[in-house]
């Protein structure tokens, strides 16, 4: 995966492949930040090149997430929808 988008912590721009997907365990919001990014309080980061490895992969996570008590799937998805049109990532992604 060779495109970027911006860590919502840092500014600063990297591939995707190299971040993670971050949610707050408190409120369910989920952002997109990259290593160095400091951590925040209750932060339940899924390092992308694992959720997106592969279609069986993807399943799993997708089902283990299901499983928090936190877990809000309105936001994890209205997160995809803002990450994609911040980054100009419309059928992009892979």
């Amino acid at each position: 995966m060779s495109k970027t988008a911006k860590c919502e912590r840092t500014g600063k721009v990297i591939l995707i492949n190299e971040g993670f997907f971050a949610a707050n365990q408190k409120t369910g919001e989920w952002s997109f930040v990259c290593t160095d990014a400091p951590e925040a309080s209750g932060d339940y980061n899924v390092y992308v090149p694992k959720i997106l490895s592969s279609p069986e992969g993807f399943c799993d996570w997708m089902a283990h997430l299901n499983d928090q008590s936190w877990f809000k799937a309105k936001l994890f998805m209205d997160f995809f929808t803002r990450f994609r049109k911040d980054n100009k990532l419309f059928g992009s992604m892979l």
